[in-house]
């Protein structure tokens, strides 16, 4: 999220509207000024774009917390977004500079989409359900959360480390760096030692180079141990200086850390070892490129103590180094 910069927002965009003052407003991003932030007549605050225009507008996302509306006036169609429940409202400044910074100078034919998918991507940080991630969700989210926070950041600038990591996004793969693709398997102690592949995506090359690498760890309470809610801490405070870079990284991360039940969180873990494999052309794999036609999905398991052939010797950083 380069190019972001505070000195266009103020810290709390609603400072000083203490009375109900909409459909007038104050401008919100001073680098595009189709953004206002107001308050409404039941004293509830919102922020909102306004373009020339009648423009029609469906399917809007139905979220807790905040209410979506489309008001027209004359020749000009505005998308309001406004808070129900002022507790929220630290949490909904982040957004509202947020979504007006990505949507900024866009043409109208995209920003009310953009403006709309932005805003549901926060959802789950504005209001987490805390219902609980699936067990395969929540090892493998601790799993890419690792190799993000130990592996790759030791390596690599915080903001190229975020944007590698793209598991989040429901890509192939879980890291892309440069030529090279990671995806990344995680299992616990005392578990079947099997690689659990999900899907004909997840070996599908889309780089020169992809490494599988098989993470292997076990619960635990010593001092090495971490747990989601520490690892999610330590990057926020790596973060906590680029305010643009922070937002990035807890949107991409929102859909699941908000999902995770509080147990979830803090469980914590020691990670033991990695093996990796090269997944290369002869590598014992189901993808769309070799699976019979017939076949459009697939969940398999590989036997590790099969893959002695692929497996690599350099370590993590040695395989990484230079990308």
């Amino acid at each position: 999220m380069s190019g972001f910069d505070d000195s266009f927002f103020l810290e709390n965009p609603w400072l000083d509207i203490t009375e109900p003052n909409y459909p007038d407003g104050r401008y919100l991003y001073q680098r595009d000024l189709r953004f206002f932030v107001s308050m409404d007549e039941d004293k509830n605050f919102n922020f909102f774009i306004r373009e020339e225009g009648v423009h029609h507008l469906e399917k809007l996302p139905n979220l807790k917390g905040i209410e979506l509306r489309v008001d027209h006036f004359e020749n000009e169609t505005r998308l309001v977004c406004t808070l129900t429940d002022e507790e929220l409202l630290d949490k909904f400044a982040v957004i509202a500079k947020d979504v007006a910074f990505v949507c900024g100078e866009l043409e109208t034919s995209k920003i009310f989409q953009m403006f709309m998918g932005r805003i549901e991507s926060w959802a789950d940080f504005l209001k987490p359900s805390r219902k609980g991630l699936s067990y395969s969700e929540w090892i493998g989210f601790w799993g890419e959360m690792y190799v993000l926070s130990n592996l790759i950041i030791p390596q690599h600038p915080i903001a190229d480390a975020i944007n590698f990591w793209i598991g989040p996004l429901q890509q192939k793969q879980d890291f892309t760096l440069n030529d090279m693709a990671l995806e990344i398997k995680t299992t616990v102690s005392g578990e079947p030692n099997e690689i659990q592949i999900s899907s004909l995506d997840q070996l599908h090359k889309i780089t020169p180079k992809l490494y599988l690498m098989h993470l292997h760890i076990n619960k635990s309470n010593d001092q090495l141990a971490l747990s989601l809610q520490d690892m999610y801490e330590k990057l926020i405070s790596i973060c906590e200086e680029d305010t643009g870079l922070k937002n990035e990284f807890i949107n991409k991360i929102s859909s699941l850390y908000g999902r995770a039940s509080q147990d979830q969180l803090e469980e914590k873990f020691n990670f033991l070892g990695l093996e990796s494999y090269d997944v290369n052309d002869h590598f014992p794999s189901l993808t769309k490129l070799n699976a019979p036609s017939s076949v459009t999905k697939a969940r398999y398991s590989l036997d590790p103590s099969q893959l002695s052939g692929f497996q690599l010797n350099e370590s993590f950083q040695e395989l990484t180094a230079n990308d």
